[in-house]
C-alpha cells in the first residue's frame, strides 16, 4: 500500500473530522469508531503489495461510493456494537460480513441500517406519512392557533414556595448582533447581553405550570410559519392563555399513560436517575412527548409493520434529544445530549422539545433532534443509498450471541473491539432503545450481560485471550485487529494479553494509536485514544488453550 496504517488513521481522521457520515447519525451508538478508522484496518488487511490510492478510498467513502476491494475476504466482527465494521466492509465490497453481539440492541440497529439501504425510499415515504398523521392528530396539544412549541423551559430546582431557573432563556440574531433574552423574578422578559449561564432567577412556584412531579415550566419558545419560520420567547407567568394551554395539553396526554410505570433497574449507569427520584422510564419524558412518540410508532405498526424495527431504532435515537435527559437548553448549546444520556444524568434545568417542531411539507426542522430532523437525514441517505446493490446488502449476517459462540472458520479479517475496560456498561445505557418497545407493549428483549466483565481486569484479560486463541484455532488464515483503550486500565490489559498470546506463537504488531470516537463539531467530548494491535498466527502456533 502507498501509506502505513498510522498514515491511514491520520488522514482518515482529518477527512472525517467535523462530518457526519450516514447512516451512523440516524442510529446512535456510544463510543462508535470513526468509519475511516475501520476502513484503514480493512485496507491494511489486504496487504501492502496492493496498489491502493488511500485518499481516493477516503474520497469515495465520504461520497458514499462503494469499492470492490475486499471481494475475496470475509469480514467478522464478534463485538459489533453500532455496526460500523458491517457498513464499512459493505462499502469496500467484502464477500461476506458476519456481525455478532450479545446485546440485542446492537442487532436492532445494524438490521435497521441494512434495511434502510435496501428500502430507503419506501421507508422515508412511510415515515413521512406517519409524521403528518401524528401532527394532524396532536396539533392541538402542540400548537395554539398558528403558533407551535419549540421548547418548554423546565426546572427541577424547587422548594416549597419557589423555583430557581437560569435567567438566560436564549438568544437571537438581530442584524449583525446577538441579542440575549432573560427572565426576571416577575416573569418579565427583556434583553440583557451581560447575563451569563450561571445567573439564576427565583420564581414563585404558584405562578408556574406543573409538568411532572417536581418538574415545573416557566417559559416557552414558540414558532410560526408563513413565508419563513419565526421564533419568539414567551413567559408563562405573563401569558395566562399559554399557561392554561400547557397545563391542559399535558393533562390530556397524561390520560393515555395513567399509572403506567416501566421500572428502571438500579445499576452502575442508572443510579443517578434513581437518586434523582426517577424510577420509571416514562418519567424522563413529558406526557405529550410520550404520546407523540407512541402515536408515531402505532401508525408505523399498523401501516407498515415490516419497517417497525427501523422506527423503533429511530425513536431510540430520538430519545437522546427529545427526552428531558437531553438538556437541550440554548445557552448551554455546547452540551452534548449524547453525553448526558451516556451517564443517565438528569439535568436540573431540562427542556421539553417538541418532537414535531418544524415544517413537515418542506421537511424543515425547528430545533435540533426532532422527528423531522431525522427524516431529513433519512432523505439524505435515500439520495445516496442506490449505489449499493441488493446482492451486496444481502452479504451482511447479524446474530445476537456472545463472541465465544461465533463460528470463525470462514473469517479472513476479524475486527475485535471490546468495550473499554473499567468504563461504561453498554448493556445499561442501551436501555433507551428498549423504551419504544415498552411504549408499544412489545415483548422486551433485554440487553444481556456479556461474559466479559469490564470491571474485573483479570477475567476481562482471560476472556480476550481465550477468544483470540479460539479465533485462530478455527481460522488460522485470519488477521485480527484488536482495539484497546489507551489508558492505564487498557495498557494493563494489553501488556498481559500481548505477552500471553505471544507465548502461543502469535505474531503481534503494534500499529500505533488513534482517536477512537466518531467526530462531530457540536458538543464533542474529549476524544479518547485507542491502541491498535495486529495479530497473525505463526506456523508453530500452540493450539492448546
Amino acid at each position: 500500500m502507498e501509506q502505513e496504517v498510522t498514515d491511514l488513521l491520520r488522514d482518515g481522521w482529518r477527512a472525517e473530522a467535523g462530518k457526519r457520515l450516514l447512516p451512523y447519525d440516524l442510529f446512535k451508538w456510544w463510543g462508535r469508531r470513526p468509519a475511516l478508522l475501520i476502513d484503514a484496518l480493512l485496507l491494511d488487511a489486504i496487504g501492502k503489495d496492493n496498489d491502493i490510492n488511500v485518499m481516493n478510498v477516503i474520497k469515495n467513502r465520504l461520497n458514499y461510493k462503494p469499492l470492490q476491494l475486499l471481494n475475496s475476504f470475509v469480514v467478522c466482527d464478534p463485538m459489533c456494537g453500532g455496526g460500523t465494521t458491517a457498513v464499512e466492509a459493505l462499502f469496500l465490497g467484502a464477500s461476506k460480513v458476519i456481525c455478532s453481539d450479545i446485546n440485542p440492541v446492537s442487532g436492532l440497529i445494524i438490521k435497521a441500517m441494512i434495511k434502510i439501504f435496501k428500502n430507503c425510499e419506501e421507508i422515508f415515504s412511510t415515515f413521512l406519512s406517519a409524521v403528518k398523521k401524528v401532527y394532524n392528530e396532536l396539533k392541538d396539544l402542540w400548537c395554539i392557533s398558528d403558533q407551535c412549541y419549540v421548547h418548554t423551559f423546565l426546572t427541577r430546582k424547587c422548594s416549597e414556595n419557589y423555583c430557581y431557573a437560569p435567567r438566560w432563556l436564549g438568544s437571537y440574531r438581530l442584524r449583525n448582533n446577538i441579542v440575549k433574552i432573560v427572565i426576571d423574578e416577575n416573569g418579565k422578559l427583556y434583553e440583557d447581553n451581560n447575563v451569563n449561564i450561571r445567573d439564576l432567577v427565583k420564581l414563585p412556584k404558584n405562578k408556574l405550570v406543573k409538568i411532572r412531579e417536581n418538574v415545573y415550566a416557566y417559559a416557552v419558545e414558540l414558532y410560526s410559519v408563513d413565508d419563513r419560520i419565526k421564533r419568539r420567547f414567551v413567559s408563562i407567568m405573563e401569558n395566562e392563555l399559554l399557561a392554561e394551554h400547557l397545563r391542559d395539553s399535558q393533562k390530556v396526554a397524561e390520560r393515555f399513560f395513567s399509572e403506567k410505570c416501566t421500572p428502571i433497574n438500579n445499576g452502575r449507569e442508572t443510579r443517578r436517575l434513581i437518586t434523582s427520584g426517577i424510577r420509571c422510564w416514562e418519567q424522563i419524558f413529558t406526557p405529550r412527548q410520550l404520546l407523540t412518540l407512541l402515536k408515531f410508532l402505532e401508525y408505523i405498526n399498523i401501516e407498515a409493520d415490516e419497517f417497525l424495527d427501523v422506527a423503533l431504532a429511530l425513536v431510540g435515537t430520538l430519545i437522546r434529544t427529545s427526552s428531558i435527559l437531553a438538556f437541550y437548553y440554548q445557552p448551554y448549546a455546547k452540551v452534548n445530549p449524547g453525553l448526558v444520556i451516556k451517564s443517565f444524568w438528569l439535568p436540573p434545568y431540562p427542556v421539553e422539545l417538541n418532537p414535531l417542531a418544524g415544517e413537515i411539507n418542506m421537511i424543515k426542522t425547528v430545533g435540533r433532534g426532532t422527528i423531522i430532523t431525522y427524516l431529513r437525514k433519512l432523505k439524505h441517505i435515500c439520495d445516496k443509498s442506490n449505489v449499493l446493490k441488493d446482492s451486496d446488502i444481502n452479504k451482511v449476517i447479524v446474530k445476537v450471541q456472545d463472541a465465544m459462540n461465533m463460528n470463525y472458520s470462514n473469517c479472513h479479517i476479524v475486527i475485535l473491539d471490546p468495550p473499554y475496560p473499567g468504563k461504561i456498561i453498554y448493556d445499561e445505557i442501551t436501555q433507551i432503545y428498549i423504551i419504544p418497545q415498552y411504549l408499544l407493549k412489545i415483548q422486551i428483549k433485554h440487553p444481556k450481560s456479556s461474559f466479559i466483565n469490564i470491571h474485573n481486569l483479570s477475567s476481562y484479560t482471560l476472556y480476550l485471550k481465550k477468544l483470540i486463541l479460539k479465533i485462530f484455532y478455527e481460522a488460522p488464515q485470519a488477521t485480527i485487529y484488536l482495539m484497546m483503550s489507551n489508558d492505564n486500565k487498557g495498557k494493563t490489559v494489553s501488556d498481559i494479553l500481548i505477552k500471553s498470546v505471544k507465548e502461543k506463537n502469535i505474531l503481534v504488531e503494534k500499529l500505533g494509536t488513534a482517536v477512537s470516537e466518531a467526530p462531530g463539531t457540536l458538543g464533542r467530548s474529549m476524544t479518547k485514544e485507542i491502541i491498535i494491535f495486529k495479530m497473525k498466527m505463526l506456523p508453530n502456533y500452540n493450539k492448546k488453550i
